[in-house]
């Protein structure tokens, strides 16, 4: 069906398809492999090619390389909940203002794939986006993107930065969107760029995912599933508020969580990842890579009680400290 209509037409159709109420239905599947072609053959995705590949080292992450980006499209659960989460969100933005609703959208890749959908679903006048990317390749296939699909008079700005340290220009912004993470909050800076950007905007905005919650669990090989043992950290709003106050500008303070382990299997033990991105729009064990497991790693095999604390120093997450001992 998409492949007989012109590109605006077949965004708009795969779009209609990711906005549909549920977790799965017959349109999804055919709709995200539609879109992946379609992204893919625009943006030139070149896999051979090593600089597509490259991540770009920051002080508090790694921001992926443009192949491993532009994949993300690819894992159906997770692009259908952020896309359909971003729209939501604009709508009830849409309900209390007059005028475009800004959307900030932090570490597009070379697609910017959770946006195009929500543009074909409203006006310009309606939505407007700043998109932020820090890959130059990538920032020049997103370019090459927006252009092909004609999405220019939805864009306030594009540029090429940091967004863990950049200043904004302007803070009239109603959603943040930054989907720049791992499983456990490992490796990648999307908690450093939530808190840079929240730290120079109002208490109106609405930031996209809404919670993450990394837990500390038990996954036995017999079982299905991991049991929870404590949870590790819930990064929403109101933990970033509270993060902010306690901090300096980009020296972030992170609380230490103590656990107290018992008789639990070293080897039993896993970071888990729950993500709300946006009222019902939830990902949960296994729903995508973001929602694997993370082995704990425990400086002592026999520790009975540990402590958990986030940070950016060398490696990003969660190091773990038993006997005054520190293991990353």
């Amino acid at each position: 069906m998409y492949q007989t209509q012109n590109l605006k037409e077949q965004l708009q159709s795969i779009s209609n398809d990711l906005i549909l109420p549920g977790d799965f239905h017959d349109k999804l599947v055919p709709a995200i492999t539609a879109y992946t072609k379609l992204l893919f053959d625009i943006g030139k995705i070149e896999p051979e090619k090593n600089g597509e590949r490259n991540d770009v080292k920051l002080p508090f992450g790694h921001a992926i390389g443009t192949f491993w980006a532009a994949n993300c499209v690819k894992e159906v659960l997770r692009t259908q909940r952020f896309v359909r989460g971003l729209y939501e969100a604009v709508q009830d933005k849409l309900a209390q203002k007059s005028g475009p609703v800004h959307v900030l959208y932090a570490g597009t890749g070379p697609f910017a794939t959770l946006a195009l959908p929500v543009m074909a679903q409203f006006s310009a006048d309606e939505v407007q986006f700043t998109l932020l990317e820090i890959n130059e390749t990538s920032h020049k296939k997103l370019l090459d993107v927006i252009k092909a699909f004609d999405l220019n008079k939805y864009i306030r700005r594009i540029e090429i930065t940091d967004a863990t340290t950049c200043i904004l220009p302007d803070t009239d912004v109603d959603i943040v969107l930054s989907e720049t993470l791992n499983r456990a909050l490992i490796t990648e800076p999307q908690v450093f760029i939530m808190l840079n950007l929240a730290s120079q905007l109002g208490e109106n905005v609405i930031f996209l995912p809404e919670e993450i919650t990394v837990n500390l669990s038990e996954k036995k090989k017999k079982e299905s599933e991991p049991r929870k043992i404590k949870t590790l950290i819930n990064f929403n709003h109101n933990k970033m508020k509270d993060i902010i106050r306690q901090s300096e500008k980009y020296h972030w303070v992170f609380d230490e969580v103590g656990v107290n382990i018992g008789d639990v299997e070293p080897g039993n033990l896993y970071y888990t990842t729950e993500i709300k991105v946006y009222r019902n729009n939830f990902l949960g064990y296994e729903d995508s890579s973001l929602n694997l497991l993370e082995r704990v790693k425990l400086d002592q095999e026999d520790a009975k009680a540990v402590t958990f604390k986030y940070y950016a120093a060398g490696k990003v997450g969660f190091s773990v400290y038993s006997n005054n001992v520190l293991s990353t």
